[in-house]
């Protein structure tokens, strides 16, 4: 029995009955219900912003009934929600997810005294209106209780927080709790997880991933015809919070007449088998405001706009203005901004092919981009080796770790998972990369932001080479760019001390090895081809030589 399911439909129904349900308010009423509640600030520009608690996801906290068996606790945390909940005014939003061609809804619940958090998911979400759903697919209930005021002076993993997903076998089943989060991401990252299980498992139409994607118009030399053709290319971004997903989805590649870019979506979205993409964010994106300035003027503009709903961000006194750069309460800030205030935003939601798929990463390892195999674009998603982000772990922050697909979303078989993700690169040409958004060499000199764009442009302008023979991480290394600057783009040059290389590169693999081991004894063993691809065991570090390849 799902009973999530059915307590979600007792909270709305007895709010409903008994005189204490607010729904179907238009965006501006909405906001401010919100301006009426205690620590919410509208700024000088216009925006609103509160704080959160706790200031990130509750990942410690976090669990769903695939990969968890939900029993007794589940059930005491259902009667709780009723309890609590039947006590309190509640707000309902319903939105699209996604741009309605699904027939994807979501239902969010949440106290009055929270109505900040409706009015950031419907900035994000509902655009146009959806109205009031008769039958929500999702529903993500948001109830705070007496340990909320004491967990804000706890740490993360100390703090009396509940949050439980139940994932469901169809369609309406799925409903998450979350207990002393008041923290907007847990909404948005519901309706991402709900839609991870959805695409796989339920409707069985491909693949989500935690990732981007952009359409760029771009002069490309066309080798059939010999000439320079305006191409239309889609490319995909994938990567953990904080790694520059945002930003290089957002940042202008177009120079030359007739060329032009769009951002489709910056954080998660659907790779159908027949290589298309669509996104599950309507209305606008949910961004880190860490040091937001100049550099990324798109996101900056939109974050500065009077539309803006404002998360964890330092505002001054009066005139209550933001402060991108005061990290002192957090490194975890948030904006939700419009994509009618985003120029580059696409005014559709899907991509008809992906050409490209770019993985990000932060390794001092690794170059500033990598050719991949399909075989090898699998493994790479599969080690899922990146750097923990204030949006995950705050107290872990800065530190490598291994996530599965870059996705801490993903439910149910892994290996099933990674197989599906690999038919589709095969039956479409998907080409995948490799990029270190962070340092690289010995010296970890940062990767800059033109330094990794400039990479990019060649790349989808087929001015990048790559070596046919493996580098010390057994990836394809760049050989030739037109734009980047080559003597900084190769790990294995930015390394005058090759034993220094050498003991780094075993460390690397033999953490390769373990997680590898401990993958194939709980899924069952990778096919030998895929696994093979990347090496986890050391061999000789092969020279690395600018010998322009195929």
């Amino acid at each position: 029995m799902n009973f999530f399911k059915l307590v979600a439909k007792q909270i709305y129904d007895e709010a409903k009955k008994g005189g204490r349900l607010i729904e179907g308010l238009p965006l501006d009423e909405l906001k401010q219900l919100a301006l009426r509640q205690e620590g919410v600030i509208q700024t000088q520009i216009g925006s609103i912003a509160a704080d959160s608690e706790p200031m990130s996801r509750a990942a410690p906290h976090t669990k769903n009934s695939v990969d968890h068996e939900f029993g007794e606790e589940e059930e005491t945390l259902a009667k709780q929600a009723v309890e609590i909940l039947g006590q309190e005014k509640i707000i309902s939003l319903d939105t699209a997810v996604g741009d309605g061609r699904e027939g994807v809804t979501a239902r969010f619940i949440i106290p009055q005294k929270y109505a900040h958090l409706a009015y950031g998911l419907k900035l994000l979400l509902d655009c146009p209106p959806t109205g009031i759903v008769e039958d929500p697919t999702y529903t993500i209930i948001f109830f705070t209780d007496e340990a909320f005021e004491y967990n804000k002076s706890k740490r993360l993993i100390d703090k009396d927080v509940s949050i439980r997903l139940m994932m469901g076998e169809k369609r309406g089943d799925q409903v998450k709790i979350c207990r002393n989060s008041t923290y907007l991401g847990e909404g948005k990252k519901g309706v991402f997880q709900f839609e991870n299980w959805r695409v796989k498992a339920i409707d069985k139409t491909g693949i989500f991933l935690h990732t981007g994607a952009r359409k760029d118009f771009l002069w490309v030399y066309d080798q059939e015809t010999e000439r320079p053709e305006l191409k239309e290319i889609h490319t995909a971004i994938s990567g953990l919070t904080a790694t520059g997903k945002t930003t290089t989805l957002c940042r202008k590649l177009a120079r030359m007449p007739r060329e032009n870019w769009e951002m489709i979506g910056d954080d998660g979205g659907t790779v159908g088998f027949d290589g298309s993409y669509c996104a599950f964010e309507l209305c606008g994106l949910y961004v880190k405001t860490e040091n937001l300035d100049e550099s990324q003027p798109e996101i900056l503009r939109a974050a500065q706009s009077k539309d803006a709903f404002l998360e964890n961000v330092t505002i001054s006194k009066y005139p209550y203005m933001p402060d991108f750069n005061d990290l002192s309460k957090t490194g975890n800030g948030r904006a939700v901004v419009t994509r009618k205030n985003l120029e580059i935003a696409s005014n559709g939601l899907c991509g008809n092919k992906i050409d490209y798929i770019v993985i990000l990463t932060r390794n001092p390892l690794v170059n500033v981009i990598c050719k991949l195999t399909p075989e090898q674009a699998t493994m790479q998603f599969m080690y899922g080796e990146s750097i923990e982000s204030t949006g995950g772990d705050p107290e872990q922050a800065g530190r490598f770790k291994r996530i599965f697909f870059l996705d801490p979303f993903v439910a149910g078989n892994s290996l099933e998972h990674a197989m599906i993700f690999y038919d589709i690169l095969k039956q479409n040409n998907i080409e995948c990369y490799l990029a270190n958004t962070g340092t690289i060499g010995e010296t970890e000199e940062e990767v800059s932001l033109r330094q990794s764009l400039s990479a990019y442009n060649d790349l989808l302008r087929r001015q990048l080479r790559f070596s046919v023979e493996p580098d010390h991480l057994g990836y394809h290394y760049p050989i030739k760019c037109d734009r980047a600057n080559m003597d900084l783009m190769n790990a294995y040059h930015l390394f005058d001390d090759k034993k220094l290389l050498k003991k780094r590169v075993i460390d690397f693999l033999k953490g390769r090895q373990q997680y590898l081991e401990e993958f194939e004894e709980k899924y069952g063993r990778i096919p030998e081809h895929i696994r093979e691809s990347l090496p986890y065991k050391y061999k000789k570090i092969p020279p690395v030589e600018r010998i322009e390849g195929e």
